[in-house]
């Protein structure tokens, strides 16, 4: 397979949130091609388990207007590890401090239209303290929801669950930990 060769790279928008890139490349069948690329920090998602249970926030989101369920997650600061804005994450958005991780996989969050990644811890051992959100989570009125990993499944089926971090962190977390 002939290569991917790209001719022209610049930054088309960037903000303190995001940069988008414009790309024109010559596919392997000669044909140019032009692409906008998505440059976004890369992120983890955290779930947080004990016994049966899920820990999940609630909050309102701008972006759709509504309040979603969804897990824990944020981007990974420059010079932090993904475990470390895991554990950082878990202690803003839902006051839990964990004594265990394990990473269960990660994912491309959005291909096509960029190379972000999203990394998936599973909290455990868990002790309980205050929340520190930030101020748009404060604004959103972030709160934690405790939920059965069945009623969990059955929000999922029923559509109440539907955004894909917490979509696919739930794969992750099922196909790894065995319904545990």
């Amino acid at each position: 397979m002939k290569a991917w060769k790209t001719i022209k790279s610049e930054i088309a928008f960037k903000c303190k949130y995001l940069k988008i890139v414009e790309e024109d490349f010559f596919g392997p069948s000669g044909k140019k091609h032009k692409y906008f690329i998505l440059n976004r920090k890369d992120y983890v998602i955290v779930l947080a388990k004990e016994g049966d249970y899920l820990y999940l926030i609630e909050q309102y989101r701008y972006t759709t207007q509504s309040k979603m369920i969804q897990v824990v997650a944020g981007a990974i600061e420059k010079g932090e590890t993904s475990l470390r804005t895991a554990k950082r994450e878990l202690r803003e958005e839902a006051g839990i401090k964990a004594k265990k991780f394990t990473n269960l996989g990660w994912f491309y969050a959005y291909y096509g239209c960029s190379n972000q990644k999203a990394y998936v811890y599973l909290a455990e051992d868990l002790e309980f303290g205050k929340q520190e959100p930030d101020e748009i989570e404060k604004d959103g009125d972030i709160k934690v929801r405790k939920l059965k990993i069945s009623k969990i499944k059955e929000m999922i089926k029923n559509r109440k669950i539907k955004d894909c971090d917490t979509l696919s962190a739930f794969s992750l977390f099922m196909l790894k930990c065995d319904n545990k």
